[in-house]
């Protein structure tokens, strides 16, 4: 009995041991990337950031917002509900793997 929970046990971490290892997290590298929080959360419907032609459109979760984007300069429009009015920040510059964060832009 006892050699049986024995093999079972060895058997068991054989299978799934392969399975079970995650890499560990890397802090040091960071992202080229855009990132920001709209306040009152749930009153923005999205931010939108262009460069030159290009453009994308963020969706927003509790407020907050991260996009990433290549180096380079960009617009942010966080486009509002009815009763606020839109956010445009110009001229906003992304540094290779630089983590812009624009801090939290207040509705108003």
């Amino acid at each position: 009995m006892n050699k049986g929970v024995i093999a079972c046990a060895v058997a068991s971490i054989v299978i799934t041991g392969p399975f079970t290892y995650k890499e560990p997290l890397n802090l040091t590298r960071q992202t080229t990337s855009i990132t920001g929080k709209v306040s009152p959360p749930g009153e923005a419907e999205m931010v939108k950031i262009i460069s030159g032609k290009d453009s994308l459109k963020i969706a927003l979760v509790s407020g907050n917002f991260f996009a990433q984007v290549k180096p380079g300069k960009y617009k942010l429009i966080v486009n509002t509900k009815v009763r606020y009015k839109e956010v445009q920040l110009d001229n906003l510059v992304v540094k290779q793997n630089q983590a812009l964060d624009v801090g939290e832009i207040i509705l108003q």
